[in-house]
């Protein structure tokens, strides 16, 4: 099983092939993610992952069509971005995008190629709580974070590649 650590920073995954914008030990290939088309060969990988990456880069669109076109069909793309709600979302200046989990539903429900239904099936979509969520019953806590921020800390989402 191929497996791509997308933005891997210092965290770096033995057995994976890990790459980031910078370069270090461990770090396979480093190149901008912000430059179209990413210097990865076509339908490659079974599993990519995004550990707090995608809301750093300039066209999220864009990344996920580059991931979906390095990814085998039926390979597996696992984000984690922060909550919008979350005041960790604007507390990094280099943040460019913020997220709610519609925002992955919308993106999943787009017809990218005209030949083509769907690129991308739903697996999972998990808001993850924060610390202060947690206290709260999952239904109350998803509701409330409508109007209350500080409820959710992260989405985590799968995307399952269709080609």
């Amino acid at each position: 099983m191929k497996k791509l650590n997308f933005g891997c920073g210092r965290d770096i995954k033995p057995g994976w092939d890990n790459v980031d914008i910078q370069k270090g030990k461990g770090i396979k290939k480093s190149f901008d993610f912000n430059k179209f088309p990413y210097p990865l060969q076509d339908s490659y990988y079974d599993y990519i992952y995004l550990d707090n990456v995608l809301e750093h880069l300039m066209d999220s669109q864009r990344v996920l069509e580059e991931l979906w076109r390095i990814g085998k069909n039926e390979a597996i793309i696992e984000i984690i971005v922060p909550h919008y709600s979350n005041k960790g979302a604007y507390s990094d200046l280099e943040h460019v995008h913020f997220y709610n989990e519609i925002s992955f539903k919308n993106f999943a429900d787009r017809k990218i190629k005209v030949d083509q239904e769907k690129m991308f099936e739903i697996i999972k979509i998990n808001l993850l709580p924060t610390g202060l969520g947690r206290i709260l019953p999952k239904l109350i806590r998803e509701k409330l974070s409508l109007f209350l921020n500080g409820l959710i800390s992260q989405i985590e989402i799968k995307y399952k590649i269709l080609k």
